[in-house]
């Protein structure tokens, strides 16, 4: 066995320990499995447009439209997810983000929203609609089906796991903000037309958004608006981008088309125009850094709680817990949490070197060794949804009572 797509299938199908022991029996040591997982030598795709079936955490399905353009150089495609609006499929996004996909050289999956499994969960839809808001919608959801195109992705194609994004305009451009926020580790940039953070900043400030909004620092933006929204105004996107701004973002641009109104056709949305290079030029010079050494995240449910290396739970209901993690040279770590009880650190040597490993928690010392596991690399990949950049070689889960939190 030599090829990635092999690798996968049996990371995928078995479980850890089949695996393993697959990989063991055909002679391929951990090294190579991480090799296999992230290559793709030898298996282009071809140009093609079709239509798959997608599945979600839940084990809903949904019709999801794939465009694969045609090859230009030796780099392997990127990753656009594009995200329709109120109303709209992903049958009919798709060949107006066609343009876009050939431009950045990136397969397009634009899936079909559906119904929320939690009927309550009108994410952020209600303050633009109105309660009774019934129609399908995305959520912010790590298990909804923007995420699950990346993973799709990343286990049936060929792609640059480290060039993948969302884009999305109305409905999807709010989806884009609001899962990158929380899931910006997986993405290497976020573009949106006609969305907002939040539509609820229309009636006062949305606690959740702005606790949530400074993980985007960490991320490279592509923010476009109509001038003559009246259904979103442009004011909330502008707003964003003048706070991320003033707290040190450097990454981001926002583009207003004076003539533009909600819908996406109005907007000029082709090659040439500011608002589509601004899309191209983010996404083309954008490159997801994987195993960073500092982290900073914020999360307000566990499912969101990952950030690369480290990964925070049981978090307190009500505020957005807090994490900050530092690799201290090729042996140490130092990590400072508030407002969750439980940490997960996941090793690899792509950040500290194998043997003894220092963890100190919120100024509590101690001592870990750190022995490479070829079943923790097929377990993580699989749990990280095939993405070989949050794979892990061991993991250290550390409980609820040896996290001592600083107050005030």
């Amino acid at each position: 066995m030599r090829t990635a797509r092999e690798a996968r299938r049996i990371c995928l199908t078995d479980t850890p320990q089949a695996a393993a022991a697959a990989f063991e029996r055909r002679g391929v040591e951990l090294p190579e499995v991480q090799a296999l997982l992230s290559s793709a030598r030898g298996e282009p795709e071809r140009h093609r447009s079709e239509t798959i079936e997608l599945s979600d955490a839940w084990g809903r399905t949904t019709r999801t439209s794939l465009y694969v353009p045609e090859t230009r150089g030796p780099a392997r495609r990127g990753v656009i997810v594009g995200l329709h609006g109120v109303g709209g499929s992903g049958e009919e996004l798709e060949p107006k983000f066609r343009e876009l996909a050939d431009a950045c050289g990136a397969v397009l999956l634009c899936p079909t929203a559906q119904q929320p499994v939690d009927e309550e969960s009108n994410f952020d839809l209600v303050g633009l609609f109105g309660r009774r808001f019934s129609e399908a919608r995305w959520t912010p959801d790590p298990g909804d089906f923007p995420m699950r195109a990346l993973s799709w992705a990343r286990e049936n194609l060929s792609v640059d796991p480290d060039r993948c994004a969302l884009v999305g305009a109305s409905m999807g451009g709010i989806a884009a903000w609001n899962t990158t926020a929380r899931c910006w580790d997986r993405t290497s940039m976020t573009g949106s037309v006609n969305g907002a953070p939040s539509v609820w900043e229309l009636f006062g400030p949305d606690r959740t958004m702005r606790e949530l909004l400074p993980n985007l620092l960490n991320l490279p933006l592509a923010v476009i608006h109509g001038g003559r929204d009246k259904q979103i105004p442009s004011a909330l996107d502008r707003d964003a981008v003048e706070h991320l701004r003033s707290l040190g973002h450097r990454r981001i641009s926002f583009v207003e088309v004076a003539e533009g109104e909600h819908q996406l056709s109005t907007m000029r949305f082709v090659p040439g125009t500011p608002q589509f290079d601004s899309v191209v030029r983010c996404f083309r010079s954008s490159r997801r850094e994987p195993w960073p050494r500092r982290i900073v995240h914020r999360a307000r449910e566990s499912g969101a709680g990952r950030a690369h290396w480290v990964e925070i739970s049981h978090i307190t209901p009500g505020r957005a817990a807090h994490v900050e993690a530092r690799a201290t040279g090729r042996s140490g770590i130092d990590i400072q949490v508030t407002g969750a009880s439980r940490v997960r650190v996941l090793l690899g040597e792509q950040l500290v070197r194998p043997g003894r490993v220092f963890v100190r928690v919120n100024g509590e010392p101690r001592e870990y060794e750190f022995r490479p596991s070829l079943t923790d690399v097929i377990s993580t990949y699989a749990e990280s949804g095939a993405d070989p950049g949050r794979t892990a070689q061991m993991t250290i889960d550390i409980e609820v009572s040896e996290i001592r939190e600083r107050e005030g």
